[in-house]
């Protein structure tokens, strides 16, 4: 049967979220920007100037998550295609030789991408760390929650990636005794 990921898995609790990769079929195929529109702002963040701000500095490592996949895709075909024709005349050395390299040349483009990515979500790490103070004041709680994007995971697996805007949890509020003065 397989194992199942859904949004709901890495948002459980439904806050407002801004989905970088989502776990649909081609989200693997296209490269990303962090949405600078105010819609997509938090509704409890009057602050537009913060958001813009935040919104910027997010874009920079998002727009370069995935940045190379199309080239990839490309080699995929490269590779299919060569594959096809050892199979049907076998007897094309030039084929021969050259398919093993382009076999091995993918496996490394797409260790790249994924390890290039995995400094990326440092990286975005990092921005949400820098904000999170500042979004404190507005009652918002910064998260980025990443899932499947390593080189190895289950099959059929998307890397999946989010930032969650969530309440800030309540304090302890001082107990207040039963005397009463």
């Amino acid at each position: 049967m397989g194992l199942t990921t859904s949004k709901q898995e890495l948002n459980p609790l439904d806050y407002p979220a801004i989905w970088i990769s989502e776990p649909t079929m081609f989200s693997d195929f296209q490269t990303t920007k962090f949405p600078t529109e105010s819609q997509h702002k938090p509704v409890e963040l009057r602050d537009s100037a913060l958001w813009e701000e935040f919104a910027a500095s997010m874009n920079v490592s998002v727009s370069k998550l995935n940045q190379y996949i199309g080239w990839m895709y490309i080699m995929y075909l490269v590779v299919l295609i060569m594959c096809l024709l050892i199979g049907i005349g076998g007897q094309i050395l030039w084929v021969q030789i050259l398919t093993f390299p382009m076999i091995l040349m993918n496996l490394a483009g797409h260790f790249y991408i994924v390890k290039r990515n995995q400094r990326l979500d440092q990286e975005i790490g990092t921005i949400i760390q820098a904000y999170e103070t500042r979004f404190l004041p507005h009652n918002i709680q910064l998260e980025y929650v990443t899932k499947w994007t390593d080189f190895c995971k289950p099959r059929h697996q998307r890397a999946m990636r989010v930032v969650l805007f969530g309440p800030v949890p309540n304090q302890e509020r001082p107990h207040l005794s039963d005397d009463v003065a």
